[in-house]
């Protein structure tokens, strides 16, 4: 029985894949088995001149290109590797590959020279993968980027210019996969707009880079936020901004200063327990009735092992229509969250930290203050910024963060207009005579009221002083004395 070529019979696409696998020498052997694979070679439409360097097969590929331009064929793969950047036909190369419609570009030099890549690349609006090795990639001369179907940027051993990222940022709306080696030009990365990427790669980064990570509205999730971290030993600087598919954050780097966290509403946990000199920590608190503004953000964890100098920054946003009893729950969660966190992992390291924040509405009701605990008792020093001074009690202010940090050293104000306020409280020691009050026997704190020995005011209009001192004179049982000013005189209570 005489046996029949079952494979020679398939569509010509099929073969035409079945050969891309193959590189071009071993391709072309093909082309002798039959009339029909002759004609699949010669349309061949994946280019893979295999992994030795090219030396003297240029006008082999010359013709290559010059039949598939002629023909009028789409170039899917084109794949070379040159011994040295001395080929001066790679710029009519490219040229031709672009009039062809390339999807898939590899290009490698094996002299380590970082020539400028023919700036004919830009142009290339079907390119879908480009990835190149020891090459220097700048935006070109007229700021034109035509990246449109851009998916994958893979660089080795290459300079990339940090204007040419930002704008491929803006053009290449699909780009998923983003590799660097040993790369040089970038000193930070930022990643922004609404990029579906879901690679990224930084492998052998120089000395100057790794220092600053910016993400925002950046669909990046906790695996891949995990895996990039690990590659940039020397980074000091994290901005994640509106990045919603990520719920655990674990920072893991003794070199990290700064991490900002804006309006990623899916976030559960921040682990900052291996990050012993970070200096500063903002945060947003958000919170809104579902599909009002938008948002609705859960409570977070936050999982702090930090320096004596930590400031925190909270940002408190909440819908003005949604201010009831679920708002101040969450408010004061997320502050008992954040000083639990801190707390656990602090028992080396002095209590003395710094929070900062912006204040929009902080006054906890006092019927709910019966029933939670004081969620920032440690804290030391607490900065907050009036938004809006035209509706506004200062004492009803101070009497609520005296209640959320029970135990102050020093209360700041930003009332806007170059006006400072500062309060300084000083209480009175440990070895002092007095007797705790019953109240205070209860807790796991001390009341500050029962505590307070006295308490210096600063940068007040006078109306301000007044109500702060009678309120003061009013609460607390043991302050003696109420220092209004340096140069003011001291004021005695006459308890």
């Amino acid at each position: 029985m005489e046996e029949t070529d079952q494979i020679s019979k398939l569509p010509e696409p099929v073969l035409d894949h079945i050969l891309s696998f193959l590189d071009i020498k071993d391709a072309a052997k093909t082309s002798t088995l039959s009339k029909v694979w002759n004609s699949i070679w010669t349309y061949l439409s994946s280019l893979d001149f295999g992994d030795n360097y090219l030396h003297k097969s240029k006008n082999t590929v010359d013709l290559i290109l010059a039949n598939r331009l002629n023909q009028n064929i789409s170039i899917k793969r084109f794949k070379v590797n040159l011994p040295n950047y001395r080929f001066k036909a790679l710029d009519d190369w490219i040229k031709v590959l672009i009039t062809c419609n390339i999807k898939e570009l590899f290009i490698d030099v094996g002299v380590y020279t970082h020539n400028k890549f023919p700036e004919a690349i830009f142009s290339a609006k079907s390119l879908n993968v480009l990835s190149l090795r020891r090459f220097q990639l700048e935006l070109p001369s007229d700021d034109r980027v035509k990246f449109y179907s851009l998916r994958e940027l893979h660089l080795e051993d290459s300079f990339l210019d940090e204007k040419l990222l930002q704008a491929i940022y803006a053009i290449c709306s699909d780009l998923e996969v983003l590799s660097l080696k040993r790369f040089h030009g970038l000193i930070s990365l930022q990643v922004a707009g609404t990029l579906p990427i879901r690679t990224v790669k930084l492998k052998f980064c120089p000395p100057k880079f790794k220092k600053c990570l910016k993400l925002t509205v950046v669909a990046v999730n906790d695996k891949w936020l995990e895996s990039l971290l690990p590659n940039l030993p020397n980074l000091e600087v994290i901005y994640l901004d509106h990045c919603q598919s990520l719920n655990f954050v674990k920072i893991s780097n003794s070199c990290v200063k700064f991490l900002k966290v804006v309006a990623c509403s899916h976030l559960i946990a921040v682990d900052m327990d291996d990050a012993p000199n970070l200096l500063k920590f903002s945060y947003d608190i958000r919170h809104g009735r579902d599909g009002l503004l938008g948002y609705f953000e859960p409570s977070p964890i936050f999982k702090l092992k930090a320096s004596r100098l930590l400031e925190v920054m909270i940002k408190l946003i909440p819908d003005p229509e949604a201010l009831d009893t679920d708002w101040y729950s969450k408010l004061t969660e997320s502050k008992l969250r954040l000083r639990q966190g801190t707390f656990s992992k602090l028992t080396t390291c002095p209590a003395r930290r710094r929070c900062s924040g912006f204040l929009i509405v902080i006054v906890i009701p006092k019927h709910m203050r019966e029933n939670l605990v004081p969620p920032l008792n440690g804290t030391k020093h607490i900065h907050i910024k009036i938004m809006d001074r035209t509706n506004y009690s200062i004492v009803d202010v101070v009497d609520s963060l005296l209640w959320i940090s029970p135990q102050l050293d020093t209360l700041s104000v930003d009332q806007g207009r170059s006006l400072q306020s500062l309060i300084k409280f000083t209480y009175r020691d440990a070895d002092d005579d007095e007797d705790d009050k019953a109240c205070c026997a209860s807790l796991a704190w001390k009341c500050w009221s029962h505590e307070l020995k006295r308490v210096q005011l600063q940068n007040f209009t006078r109306t301000e002083l007044e109500k702060l001192r009678n309120y003061f004179l009013k609460i607390s049982d043991t302050l003696s004395i109420i220092e209004d000013s340096p140069e003011c005189s001291l004021l005695t209570s006459s308890q």
